[in-house]
């Protein structure tokens, strides 16, 4: 059974043990060696039939494996993105038994790939919950005064905001200085209960200015709000609050606390929107929703819809019913208009059309070479070799284009866009050009990663 989050494990573990008992074992990182091992040792002997975890457990040395279920096989967890860069729902189909996907927000792919069964309805036939989408043009404050009136009128609310910390970034109001990552091409995030200012990408921290280096200023501004901040400004408003982000040491213990509440408001990133199971909650709220939309990302549509989606599937699961409120300066949007009505077909639809249009996935296959160096201007150099060695190459290339600098290696990424039959044949093609590349003296300075179907 594999879950998107290790915040999720405790609860769908509870379920497991109810019903199987003993012969549930969970694998995750957060395991220490010994505990792993032993849960290991469980499956292989066969003492343990059912394996719950995040995406490493699809590994689980299970014995006469039969089945592997994906919980919210949309979210984009299961693909590593680090090496090796294998995706679990992948790994699932190549294991060689039955494979059950579940998600109330099917990826494209999966919708045109997977033969699907539907569940119209919720259980014991509740009604999804009604979404009003609010207009954010014009309005000063991080909440839309009826979003502010629900929360104050609802027994237990969940408040998505995608961003952590207190304040996306730190300027000086005399000369403009912006304070970046040294190591990354970003700025630092502002979290203001530990007192840094912190790289979201490399972990980076430093203390939080009294001053302005360049100028001595004491004049600092603070822009943009995250969990953090909100989580504050809530309290102050006279609301009990819970905080669950990546930033959070133990979420598990988050969730117990907020479950067990009367009344509240669990705040946080995506984390809150994923799988769980709070009968009590009558209101749903996202914030700045088509943040996700300003992305260059071609699945960009597609999360926001996600997002929206499944954080209204939190609210209303019991007898009292509930409602989601969306924030947007885009409350037009084709994705939030399609989640408000709770249309998967409808967006799946004008997706899958758009994504034809323009050849992505499911209809092209992508492979991501990446270049990077620490020397000024070689990961450029060796991406441009690496763009002239797939001239042959069958699809279409595009690129290089350069990244953001990342924990002080300068880098740029190729693109290959192949036909699904073309696939074999372009990775292999691939592979030669990013070999040959590495292999030049020339090169030797830069460091490749190559990632098929990248997310």
């Amino acid at each position: 059974m594999l879950v998107p989050e290790i915040a999720l494990t405790p609860q769908i573990v509870g379920r497991f043990v109810e019903r199987f008992g003993d012969t549930v074992a969970v694998l995750h990182s957060k395991l220490s060696k010994g505990e792993r091992y032993d849960e290991w040792q469980r499956l292989r002997s066969g003492e343990a039939r059912v394996c719950v975890g995040p995406r490493s457990a699809v590994f689980a040395p299970i014995v006469d494996l039969g089945l592997i279920v994906i919980d919210e096989e949309h979210d984009p967890s299961y693909k590593h993105e680090g090496d090796p860069r294998y995706d679990a729902r992948h790994v699932a189909e190549r294991r060689g038994v039955k494979v059950v996907a579940g998600s109330a927000t099917p990826r494209p792919e999966s919708a045109a790939a997977l033969r699907r069964l539907r569940l119209p309805e919720r259980v014991d036939g509740r009604p999804l919950p009604p979404v009003e989408v609010l207009d954010m043009v014009g309005v000063r404050s991080a909440l839309h005064p009826d979003t502010a009136e629900a929360l104050h009128a609802a027994g237990k609310a969940i408040v998505l905001l995608n961003r952590r910390g207190w304040s996306n970034f730190l300027t000086c109001q005399t000369c403009g200085h912006v304070w970046m990552c040294p190591q990354c091409d970003v700025s630092l995030v502002l979290h203001r209960a530990e007192g840094w200012l912190a790289c979201h990408h490399c972990g980076h921290r430093e203390a939080v200015p009294e001053r302005c280096p360049e100028c001595a200023s004491v004049s600092l501004a603070r822009h943009g709000a995250g969990t953090e901040r909100l989580e504050s400004e809530l309290a102050e408003a006279g609301l009990r609050v819970w905080r669950l982000d990546a930033d959070v040491a133990r979420p598990g213990q988050v969730l117990r606390s907020y479950e067990q509440a009367e009344r509240g408001v669990l705040v946080g990133t995506q984390m809150v929107a994923k799988g769980h199971d709070f009968p009590d909650v009558t209101l749903g709220v996202v914030l700045d929703a088509d943040a996700t939309l300003r992305f260059p990302d071609f699945r960009a549509e597609e999360r926001t819809f996600a997002l929206i989606a499944q954080l209204a599937g939190r609210a209303g699961r019991g007898s009292a019913g509930g409602k989601v409120l969306v924030q947007a300066m885009a409350p037009d949007a084709p994705s939030i208009v399609a989640a408000a009505q709770h249309d998967a077909d409808a967006f799946l639809a004008g997706e899958l059309e758009r994504r034809r249009a323009l050849r992505y996935p499911p209809f092209s296959s992508l492979i991501r070479v990446v270049c990077s160096s620490a020397e000024p201007g070689a990961a450029d150099a060796a991406a441009e070799e690496v763009r002239e060695r797939l001239d042959l190459a069958p699809g279409m290339v595009l690129g290089p284009a350069p990244l953001f600098r990342l924990r002080g290696r300068e880098r740029s990424h190729v693109l290959l866009k192949a036909e699904p039959r073309e696939r074999a044949d372009a990775i292999e093609h691939v592979g030669a050009a990013v070999e040959a590349t590495a292999a030049s003296k020339q090169h030797r300075a830069a460091a490749f990663s190559v990632d098929v179907d990248p997310q």
